[in-house]
């Protein structure tokens, strides 16, 4: 009786159905069209940036509110989930890649990167709205048309100090417009031992932070070898040795994360030229300030090459069109303002009102002299490549060399020599 019943009523809404649809006026409205089926975008971070919370507020609402079916998703680099993991593994399989612009050959010589410039064209994106600088530091190829990726968001370089440090020997703090010869110049008064404590007047970071102003690369980017034998090397090293031979400010290259705990949690480095700090400075109780980064005379006001967050799509997402979109609400004025006034990057955009907003959110930059960091503009980005990092040790041991005494031209030959045998190895 019930499935009668069932059946009975089942078949007079049929037919109310169809009477509604046959009665209907011409002209009327068509019925909706059937909303865009859900999508999850997982995103490949290069670098743990965003906690969940602060991605989902700052990245995955706006595309949200934007794009009701698209839901977005991190995936961190990681030991599990390194780059070669997203073409072997369908589970970390990835539409987006989010990672520094000088780490993209990875993802080249994995075949997942492919020129956007068809797609970017196809979805209306005024690329004019980019830093074109920056917007080249995505780009590869010898004329420079092969757009890998968007840009997110850029790091600086800036001369970091201690003003404790000023303060106790009595120097006046550091200026913007500074050359190397003048920092260098400042950095002599700063040297000096003190209750037993060495303090050390400069730290540049080594040959590859000073190379980068002068968009020096540790291997030609056409020819796929080394690259250090050179004028620009050689003036790289000539400066660091003026650097490091002040008594007391020996040469103690390394890592990042060391020379940047030299300035923030030793407390023993009076001025600290480089970039990726002000994150550091977060969890340190040093009275720091910013001032513009020195420049070499042939350069003025140029700081080290483009660094920055590129969003690419991947070759093997399967959700091209979505992606596209993501990156479009990623790189709007709405997004891009509230990232730059929540964190310490720039944005990629060509747009006066983003370095106006920087860090507003940031109680850390309250009343720092920021100004200092637009003074500069970065320097032209060279493609790096799988043979950087050997060419790149080869250099910083040779400069150690240097630091002891050996001659700079030798010091550059044996290091072009052992490049060119590393790179030899490694392609064999």
């Amino acid at each position: 009786m019930v499935r009668s019943v069932v059946k009975q009523t089942a078949a007079a809404l049929t037919l109310a159905a169809l009477l509604a649809s046959c009665s209907s006026p011409v002209g009327a409205p068509k019925q909706p069209i059937a909303e865009a089926p859900p999508v999850t975008l997982k995103i490949y971070m290069w670098d743990a940036i965003f906690q969940e919370d602060v991605f989902q507020k700052l990245i995955a609402e706006p595309v949200k509110k934007k794009y009701p079916n698209i839901t977005l998703q991190q995936v961190v680099r990681g030991p599990n989930t390194q780059p070669e993991s997203i073409v072997t593994s369908d589970d970390n399989a990835v539409d987006i890649i989010m990672a520094w612009n000088d780490v993209l050959f990875q993802f080249q010589d994995l075949k997942l990167l492919s020129d956007m410039t068809p797609e970017v064209k196809k979805a209306g994106l005024d690329l004019g709205r980019f830093d074109a600088q920056v917007l080249d530091g995505m780009r590869d190829g010898d004329k420079k048309e092969i757009l890998y990726g968007l840009p997110f968001a850029q790091d600086f370089y800036a001369l970091f100090y201690n003003k404790d440090l000023f303060d106790k020997f009595g120097v006046a703090y550091p200026k913007d417009g500074m050359t190397w010869e003048d920092a260098i110049g400042l950095a002599k008064k700063l040297t000096r031992e003190d209750g037993g404590v060495q303090y050390k007047g400069l730290d540049p970071e080594g040959p590859e932070k000073l190379g980068n102003s002068l968009s020096l690369p540790f291997v030609d980017p056409k020819t796929q070898k080394a690259a250090l034998d050179t004028a620009g090397w050689r003036n790289v090293f000539d400066t660091l040795k003026q650097i490091y031979g002040i008594p007391g400010n020996q040469n103690t290259i390394s890592n990042h994360a060391g020379t940047v705990n030299r300035f923030a949690k030793d407390k023993n480095v009076a001025m600290y030229a480089s970039h990726g700090v002000v994150s550091a400075l977060a969890q340190s109780d040093v009275n720091w300030d910013i001032a513009q980064y020195p420049s070499f005379k042939e350069r003025p006001n140029v700081y080290g090459m483009v660094k920055a967050y590129a969003l690419c799509i991947t070759t093997t997402s399967k959700h091209r069109e979505q992606a596209m979109q993501t990156l479009q609400v990623m790189t709007s004025d709405e997004v891009q303002l509230a990232y730059t006034k929540s964190t310490a990057m720039l944005s990629g955009l060509n747009n006066p009102e983003m370095n106006k907003q920087f860090g507003a959110d940031l109680p850390l930059l309250k009343g720092k002299h920021i100004e200092g960091i637009f003074k500069s503009k970065p320097a032209p980005f060279v493609a790096q490549s799988t043979f950087s990092g050997k060419a790149r040790a080869a250099l910083e041991a040779k400069f150690k060399d240097v630091a002891a005494g050996k001659d700079i031209n030798t010091a550059l030959r044996e290091a072009q020599e052992e490049a060119a045998k590393q790179i030899e190895a490694l392609k064999k």
